[in-house]
């Protein structure tokens, strides 16, 4: 019996890279929910037409049933159970940060800034209660596809106080294609 339940939100625009995140979030969450942002002929379980990432991941809010919510991008690839095992072990903390592989950055957050998180440097990896998700969502700035709007959410929950973890696990492949082996 697992603990902690997971859902992943995956907002998408019809990229043909759709299908391999959503296996990939099938296989570690109990829910996977799809935001269509502006595409009404793809398979999702909402559409919205609000032009922005962070604001298609809001629009899942109030279809999560589950104890924590993920975050994926349609082009990405979750790395299995990295992100049930990261909140399981730190069941006390409010939000996760994972690491994150990136084909030009390698390894972000980058080695010796993980106590410090900086813009460019967290990108859209990170977990967090759904409680307070449903209370802190993400803002998108002029123009709507604001770049940063995940780092400025965990920047939001710094400033607040709440009790963030940087997980030592690598949680998710961006662009798995581009990786190096």
């Amino acid at each position: 019996m697992r603990l902690t339940t997971l859902a992943i939100v995956i907002p998408t625009t019809g990229r043909d890279t759709l299908e391999r995140a959503v296996q990939s979030a099938k296989a570690c969450a109990d829910q996977v929910i799809v935001v269509a942002d502006g595409c009404t002929d793809i398979p999702a379980d909402l559409h919205v037409n609000c032009g922005a990432p962070g604001l298609a991941r809001n629009a899942a809010v109030p279809h999560i049933w589950t104890d924590w919510v993920g975050f994926l991008d349609d082009d990405d690839v979750l790395v299995p159970d990295v992100y049930r095992a990261a909140v399981e072990a730190h069941a006390e903390t409010d939000l996760i940060v994972q690491r994150m592989e990136h084909p030009d950055l390698g390894l972000v957050p980058r080695v010796g800034t993980e106590t410090q998180l900086i813009h460019g440097n967290v990108g859209i990896s990170f977990a967090m209660r759904t409680s307070l998700f449903r209370e802190h969502q993400f803002i998108a700035g002029p123009p709507l596809t604001m770049r940063g709007e995940d780092y400025e959410l965990v920047r939001r929950m710094l400033d607040q106080g709440r009790y963030v973890v940087v997980s030592g696990d690598v949680g998710y492949v961006v662009n798995p294609e581009e990786v190096p082996a």
